[in-house]
């Protein structure tokens, strides 16, 4: 975690709402968790997780910074784009985030919450993405759909 993200929480110790007592402080602590993403149930191992935790009871609290960390590990095990990597290859394009949703057919607030992380794609959106970015032809072909609803309807070897 980055001295900024460490900043934006308010100073250490709190009180637990566990024990009660004013214990909590940032630890470091190995972390094992499972997440549901995309119809699948996946563990994760995040040796060093950043989180609050009550030196007196050992009560963990979770906040946004710990999902942070959480969706940075699912990102980096299931090797999705993150949405660094989104928005620049967004920049690189030259392009709008109203252009990138339209093409793909989401919603610009999909891409919206993907790119500030509270949303992780799909493996599937993931694929098109890079698909999207990464060949001009089909950013081509994805402009024809638009006017030709018959464009990729029939498979071409």
């Amino acid at each position: 975690m980055d001295e900024e993200t460490k900043r934006q929480r308010k100073p250490f110790p709190w009180r637990c709402s566990a024990c009660s007592k004013k214990e909590v402080d940032l630890r470091t602590v190995p972390y094992r968790v499972k997440v549901n993403h995309d119809g699948r149930l996946y563990e994760l191992e995040i040796p060093e997780f950043e989180v609050p935790q009550c030196r007196a009871c050992g009560e963990m609290v979770f906040d946004t910074l710990a999902d942070e960390q959480t969706n940075r590990a699912l990102r980096e095990h299931l090797g999705l784009l993150t949405p660094a990597q989104i928005r620049a290859a967004i920049k690189t394009l030259g392009m709008q985030q109203k252009e990138v949703a339209s093409a793909l057919g989401i919603a610009e607030a999909t891409l919206s919450r993907w790119l500030s992380g509270g949303l992780i794609q799909s493996r599937a959106m993931d694929n098109m993405l890079r698909v999207y970015f990464g060949i001009p032809a089909v950013r081509q072909v994805l402009q024809e759909v638009k006017r030709d609803t018959a464009v990729g309807s029939v498979a071409v070897l």
